[in-house]
């Protein structure tokens, strides 16, 4: 008998943005400035993750709405190795990707299309290594490493520096912790339950912001709300 994975596929609710990052791959490999506007992907998620966290990337990413909405039913959802999460590797991969783009910006630096294609071939190989990583390991083992994720992660308010503008997930005292559906179906992997009876809920700077823990959960005691209004739920 095989043994029963822990993970599992669970249908994301949200648009399918998915078509954004293919049509970025498939017109910047005809008009090279296009890749330029992957600007938007790499300032945004960390301009944002002051006030509201990894929200991007559990609400704006084209890239992640790809493997949650597609690659996610054919991922063996094994559980993401501790070593892509560690500090070490996150940090050891944000060097890499930073000094190659950066070495390659140097010398197509003033040519529009030129900076455009290091932009798209930056893209192009860190999407196939997601999907790779999707399909051998976990739907969103890219994001444990993502240099603009940690990067969003870093700059996350700390648990006890909360802006209001931050939702956390607030768990309600019906929660018997028993099912852990909402770990299951986490994308980041993340153990939501863990928030039950903490006065800000469960709060991860991973935490991506998709809810999905919210709509799985079979008592609906889960729910992303602001840490000044949790106090009133439970």
């Amino acid at each position: 008998m095989n043994k029963q994975r822990f993970h599992k596929h669970f249908a994301h609710k949200g648009a399918p943005i998915y078509w954004i990052i293919i049509a970025y791959l498939i017109i910047g490999y005809f008009f090279p400035a296009v890749g330029l506007l992957a600007l938007i992907c790499m300032i945004g998620p960390v301009v944002m993750a002051v006030k509201r966290g990894r929200w991007w990337c559990g609400n704006a990413c084209p890239r992640g709405n790809l493997y949650d909405k597609v690659f996610s039913r054919f991922s063996p959802h094994r559980q993401i190795p501790a070593f892509m999460r560690s500090k070490a590797f996150r940090a050891l991969m944000l060097v890499v990707i930073f000094t190659v783009f950066g070495t390659q910006m140097y010398y197509a630096w003033g040519d529009w299309n030129g900076m455009g294609r290091v932009f798209w071939n930056i893209i192009l190989a860190t999407t196939i290594v997601g999907i790779v990583l999707s399909l051998t390991i976990a739907p969103r083992a890219w994001c444990s490493f993502c240099p603009m994720g940690t990067l969003s992660a870093c700059v996350t308010p700390k648990a006890d520096r909360l802006p209001d503008t931050i939702k956390t997930v607030s768990v309600g005292d019906e929660c018997n912790a028993k099912c852990k559906l909402c770990a299951k179906v986490c994308p980041m992997q993340l153990t939501p339950y863990e928030g039950k009876g903490k006065e800000t809920g469960f709060f991860h700077t991973d935490c991506i912001k998709c809810g999905t823990c919210a709509t799985a959960c079979p008592l609906k005691t889960i729910k992303l709300s602001t840490p000044l209004k949790q106090h009133n739920y439970g």
